[in-house]
């Protein structure tokens, strides 16, 4: 029984060295870097408090944020979050959803002009659960507390490559009606296993770093093209963009969220 121990532990401890410690916390490190928020870990027993949880909206933040940018409209906070879940329910991709997210009337989501009025927040392991189905992308990031985008890490060589994410979303997340607000919501959707794009003797690289929006059944995973017209190693604006330091404290917030 020791032995058997041992080995699990072991078998737990390579796992986490690789797909959790060297690609999914990196990543949420790098996004405090960018200068997202670490929002922390949620956990079941704060749904209804801290988040709604069939559409993943963190109440609080969006509160805050929705009276800072409708000032004149703070009573009708209740009923537009109300609204923004029966629209998610709509069999429209997204599309009356989105239709409010960038209107300025007769209330503003996001502040497009003056970026620095947002806030922005990410967490990884987020479950994104109705009825008895779930699934739960690896980091979600927020704008104003609401779900906007999620992104998928694997480990380099991952089985199957970039055609298994695609095929998971396609196949199984996409067809799922009961996804439908968390697709819905859902503005961008990012995957990579860190690797330079390769299409192995193909047209179509099949690792690298994809995108894609929602879709009813199927969607075509999409390549990133950063200007880079010297050819350098690392594209100019990514180079020249003033990443922040890291935070010591809450790196050993996330590590310790989970378990590394």
């Amino acid at each position: 029984m020791i032995f058997v121990r041992l080995c699990l532990n072991t078998i737990v401890r390579r796992w986490n060295s690789t797909e959790l410690t060297k690609v999914q916390m990196p990543a949420i490190m790098h996004l405090t870097r960018l200068g997202y928020t670490y929002a922390v870990k949620f956990h079941d027993n704060q749904a209804g408090e801290d988040y709604v949880p069939d559409t993943n909206i963190l109440i609080k933040i969006f509160k805050e944020q929705f009276e800072r940018l409708n000032p004149d409209k703070k009573d009708t906070f209740n009923q537009v979050l109300k609204d923004i879940k029966m629209e998610l329910d709509n069999d429209d991709l997204g599309r009356s959803f989105y239709n409010r997210l960038v209107s300025v009337s007769p209330s503003r989501l996001i502040d497009f002009e003056h970026p620095n009025n947002n806030v922005f927040h990410c967490t990884a392991e987020f479950t994104c659960k109705r009825d008895e189905d779930e699934f739960r992308p690896d980091i979600t990031l927020f704008v104003n507390g609401l779900p906007l985008t999620f992104i998928e890490v694997k480990k380099p060589n991952n089985n199957g490559g970039m055609l298994a994410e695609s095929n998971r979303m396609n196949n199984q997340r996409f067809p799922n009606k009961k996804f439908r607000r968390f697709i819905n919501i859902t503005q961008l959707m990012i995957f990579s296993n860190n690797m330079e794009y390769d299409s192995e003797g193909g047209i179509i690289p099949i690792q690298g770093v994809f995108y894609c929006t929602g879709s009813k059944s199927k969607s075509s995973f999409n390549c990133f093209r950063e200007e880079n017209k010297g050819g350098e190693k690392v594209a100019p604006y990514n180079a020249e963009y003033s990443y922040k330091s890291i935070d010591s404290l809450v790196e050993k917030r996330v590590l310790t969220d989970f378990n590394c």
